[in-house]
């Protein structure tokens, strides 16, 4: 199954997952309050983690300056980052992310999992080129084309 399946099918789960959290949210606490409560969350969220993300951006710009390692800043920062866009998506799934995202001793292992996921998905499936060919005149171009790895599957 190629990538572009794997994705729309990705997206049709987490869209029947939303719209089933809706609709059960819809029955308990009614339309109004449960379109009432996705827009105070979007708005919440948005304006906490736009806050939250400037000043851990000073924060780590102070750093820099001061000669000291910004690297956890920067972390807390794209941690906010991804949490300001999954507030901006609406639903309850995303909103619950992005919370998790905001809790400061879970955005460092949110972010482990994902840099781990990334790197572990993308091991390997760049090319490369072997430069252990040989000099003499009886190497051919097949001998140097099993040495040249062009693509490899993910």
């Amino acid at each position: 199954m190629g990538i572009i399946a794997k994705l729309f099918f990705t997206v049709l789960i987490y869209i029947f997952v939303e719209v089933y959290i809706f609709v059960e949210v819809t029955f308990i606490i009614g339309f109004f309050y449960a379109f009432l409560l996705l827009a105070s969350f979007s708005i919440i969220g948005y304006i906490i983690s736009k806050k939250i993300k400037s000043n851990s951006f000073k924060n780590a710009l102070d750093d820099f300056y001061n000669v000291k390692s910004p690297s956890k800043n920067i972390l807390k920062t794209a941690s906010f980052f991804i949490a300001g866009i999954l507030f901006l998506i609406p639903g309850f799934l995303t909103d619950a992310i992005a919370i998790l995202f905001l809790i400061p001793f879970l955005n460092y292992f949110l972010l482990f999992l994902i840099f781990k996921y990334i790197k572990n998905k993308f091991k390997g499936s760049f090319g490369h080129y072997s430069a252990h060919y040989s000099t003499n005149d009886n190497s051919d171009s097949e001998e140097l084309k099993k040495k040249f790895i062009i693509f490899k599957k993910f």
